[in-house]
């Protein structure tokens, strides 16, 4: 099983990637990483393979995506050609506008014809259109690995991501990590058009 993490930098991608790779290890499930830095100190493209199981490696190629964490939406539309048709997809609507966008060269995608679209082509989308406001953007990532758990077949106990989050967040963070995990799990979708 292979999970792809996406989005650019800033929006926490190897954090993300370090407690699931946690939680994998503390379910006794063998666990590979392979990490990819765009200019991400820039805002540019950053993402984390992570292979499950023995003889799994981290490194995706086409068609090889079991579950892909958007962070941003346009990554998560560039990730296309690496899913199938029993691929799993959670993003959210996260937007860091590039500079083509910003620059008014090009304009930046339909989020919803694109879930439309993913909707009729693999196995199961969860994209959330809004985040609490509560919750500050650098947390949406915990956010959607909450909401994750309750999608069909995804490979890691809540608990066990629990535990991680206490095991790698430290001092002040780990009870608003904590939180927000929680607010995940708990977190009723909206419509897309809504």
């Amino acid at each position: 099983m292979k999970i792809l993490i996406a989005g650019v930098g800033g929006q926490g991608i190897v954090y993300l990637s370090n407690i699931i790779v946690e939680a994998a290890m503390l379910s006794d499930i063998s666990v590979s990483v392979s990490e990819i830095h765009g200019l991400s100190q820039r805002g540019g493209v950053v993402t984390s393979g992570i292979g499950l199981r023995e003889n799994v490696s981290g490194f995706v190629g086409k068609a090889s995506v079991d579950w892909l964490f958007g962070l941003e939406p346009l990554e998560t539309i560039r990730c296309l050609p690496l899913l199938h048709k029993q691929s799993n997809v959670i993003f959210g609507n996260n937007k860091i506008l590039p500079y083509s966008v910003n620059a008014q060269m090009t304009t930046y995608p339909d989020i919803d014809n694109f879930v439309n679209y993913l909707e009729g082509q693999i196995k199961e989308v969860v994209y959330i259109n809004r985040f609490p406001t509560e919750i500050q953007s650098v947390l949406y990532n915990i956010f959607l690995l909450g909401r994750a758990t309750r999608m069909k077949k995804f490979p890691l106990a809540f608990q066990k991501i629990k535990t991680a989050i206490e095991n790698t967040v430290e001092g002040y963070y780990r009870e608003k990590t904590l939180d927000v995990f929680n607010r995940g799990i708990k977190f009723i979708d909206q419509m897309i058009n809504t």
